[in-house]
């Protein structure tokens, strides 16, 4: 069998320690049972690696992968998958972005670049029409990435070039330092940006002039014609085209759910100065999208005063506008959009940036670090400027900053015990703003995601929580509304069952803001785009099976670095009760966290002890190669 449509059926493997690379041209029952994207990138991680090697270790495999939907001319297929080990969670890393290097990467050839070892010297890959090469990057290491992604350009003589780099916070290893394509698209969460630090791989540089070759063109077409047309008629993707993902701050505030000073509340005093509203009625320039979509979410702003902000760079995202904002009580929205631009610079993941940021300043409150600490800096909730100082000193790993950028677990454990309980995280990784004492299946989400705290790895409770039911809702199974801050059974069932969702969306790199199963693309859709691209006579139970396979490859791999179920946590905080507005004292009961987390497991064929895969469940995903490599104890 030959290689099937959507595939170049080349796989670029480059050793970066001895400048070799080589082509794998991997048979077609391979592509069918990983897809590509995340899946593809857990595999070759997974088979990589040897047990307990360090993040920063030049064995750490590094793979960028698309998959066989990506680059069709549809809305929300753009998006491009980085993985290797995380320098932060000492998890199986994972990092989803959009933008327009991954239909490059299709046009150029490739479905997966597959990077090992350590240069010499700071380098970066130029990856051309099925060809490669290292070039020499010297001469822009240091270097912000607007001026490092104009200099590959120039040198390569050609502005339609896709980079996907890291600034200085990548090259200096902060530990969630995230990687960038045209200065405002990102592979954020999970510190890919400091493992290609630790390579000294400054970027891969992307130009294709091949066109994508798909089954049936037609088809795709249509479904492309089709999602235009809900574009224009469905209010969410209205709302999100007119105000982007900060249209999220105004709701959240609205039930309660804004996290704000560190998790303490989740009303927010300034939330209106902050709101998509008011962004779009004051610095906002122009709207931009990703590849092919129609969408258009993303936000460019521009400002003079207080703060002059480089409309370059974007604008913040809904995360950020929370994180860097609600998280630390700062309701200036120029401010918040000039740390954005600054964390665009040096690569910095503004979700976790904010949630350390928070961690920091609710020590400072309690006398746990002083300014003699932080270097003078009086690192307080509400100080703009206090932050725009901070980041750069993380980005540049100088004085308080070099704690910081260890992310708020490694940095209370240099503090003092005392300062643990002011971390917010889960496997050492920050919590994004989406509150699970509201939310409350969130809490089993985050706690049981398999590299930290994620919010787009399931599908949240507002979906379930009002009449009537949305109909893809209904083919899961679940019949009636629940609680939004309730934890029981159909909750459990709602995160497993979506998580496998997400998790297929994930390795199809599909957008889950067009695709899914509240969006305008629902999975019968998504079966339907991998029949048009592919050729292959597929259906949604060969595809929820592949989602599985993620997850269970992700959790084999945390079992094998010594993961297991006391990793499946919160902090307690989550169990306080929230201070003020509509959500006073509302808080997840931990009696019930624990006995849901069991359900979860069991719904999800984890072992319901330890949540770790079970023999039958790898052997059932044909992933028998991963069970003889570990000592699993029975289900």
């Amino acid at each position: 069998m030959g290689t099937p449509k959507g595939y170049s059926g080349k796989i670029l493997h480059v050793d970066l320690s001895r400048e070799e690379f080589y082509i794998e041209e991997p048979a077609e029952s391979f592509y069918r049972t990983y897809l590509g994207g995340s899946c593809l990138g857990a595999y070759y991680v997974f088979k990589g690696m040897d047990k307990n090697i360090d993040a920063f270790d030049p064995k750490n495999v590094l793979v960028f992968a698309i998959s066989p939907t990506t680059g069709a001319m549809i809305s929300g297929a753009s998006r491009f998958n980085i993985t290797a080990k995380s320098p932060l969670t000492d998890t199986l890393g994972d990092s989803q972005g959009g933008g327009f290097w991954g239909a490059e990467l299709k046009k150029a050839g490739f479905d997966a670049i597959v990077i090992k070892g350590k240069a010499a010297n700071p380098v970066y890959l130029w990856i051309h029409d099925g060809q490669f090469e290292i070039k020499d990057a010297s001469y822009i290491w240091g270097k912000f990435t607007k001026e490092a992604q104009s200099a590959i350009r120039e040198e390569l003589e050609d502005d339609k070039i896709r980079v996907a780099l890291i600034g200085p916070a990548g090259e200096n290893l902060v530990r969630y330092a995230c990687v960038t394509n045209e200065l405002k698209h990102f592979n954020g969460r999970n510190g890919m940006g400091a493992v290609m630090g630790s390579k000294n791989l400054k970027a891969i540089a992307v130009r294709g002039t091949g066109k994508p070759v798909f089954q049936n063109e037609e088809e795709i077409k249509e479904l492309a014609r089709y999602g235009m047309q809900q574009i224009k008629e469905d209010y969410n993707v209205i709302s999100l085209r007119e105000y982007g993902t900060a249209n999220t701050v105004s709701y959240n505030q609205s039930i309660g759910g804004l996290p704000t000073r560190n998790w303490l509340s989740g009303v927010f005093q300034g939330a209106e100065n902050i709101s998509g509203e008011k962004l779009s009625s004051t610095i906002l320039i122009k709207k931009e999208s990703c590849w092919g979509c129609g969408v258009r979410c993303k936000r460019v702003v521009e400002a003079k005063e207080p703060y002059e902000v480089d409309p370059e760079y974007g604008g913040p995202e809904y995360e950020t506008i929370a994180s860097l904002g609600s998280y630390l009580e700062i309701d200036d929205l120029v401010g918040i959009s000039k740390a954005n631009e600054l964390c665009n610079k040096y690569t910095i993941d503004t979700i976790s940036l904010g949630g350390t940021l928070a961690f920091a300043m609710e020590c400072f409150e309690k006398g746990l670090i002083t300014e003699e600490d932080t270097g003078g800096i009086e690192l307080v909730f509400g100080n703009t400027d206090a932050v725009l100082k901070i980041i750069e000193m993380i980005g540049k790993r100088e004085g308080f900053g070099n704690i910081l950028a260890e992310g708020c677990a490694r940095a209370a454990a240099i503090i003092g015990p005392e300062a643990k309980k002011y971390a917010i995280h889960v496997k050492k990784q920050e919590f994004p703003a989406h509150m699970p004492r509201i939310k409350a299946s969130l809490a089993l989400a985050y706690a049981c995601n398999p590299f930290g705290a994620d919010h787009q790895s399931s599908e949240h409770d507002d979906l379930i929580t009002y009449e009537p039911l949305n109909e893809q809702v209904i083919n899961l199974g679940i019949n009636k509304a629940e609680n939004l801050n309730e934890l029981n059974f159909e909750k459990a069932k709602f995160f497993a069952y979506t998580q496998r969702v997400f998790s297929l969306l994930d390795t199809l790199e599909l957008c889950m803001f067009c695709f899914g199963i509240s969006t305008f693309y629902n999975m019968g859709h998504v079966v339907k785009l991998l029949k048009a691209a592919t050729g292959w006579d597929t259906n949604l139970w060969e595809l929820l099976l592949v989602g599985e396979r993620r997850i269970n490859l992700m959790r084999a791999f945390n079992y094998r670095e010594g993961f297991n179920e006391s990793d499946d946590v919160l902090p307690d905080r989550i169990f306080e009760g929230l201070v003020g507005g509509s959500s006073e004292g509302q808080a997840i009961n931990k009696e019930e966290f624990y006995k849901t987390r069991k359900m979860y497991y069991q719904l999800a064929g984890l072992h319901p002890d330890n949540g770790n895969p079970t023999r039958v469940k790898l052997m059932e995903l044909g992933l028998d190669w991963v069970e003889k490599l570990l000592d699993l104890e029975d289900n």
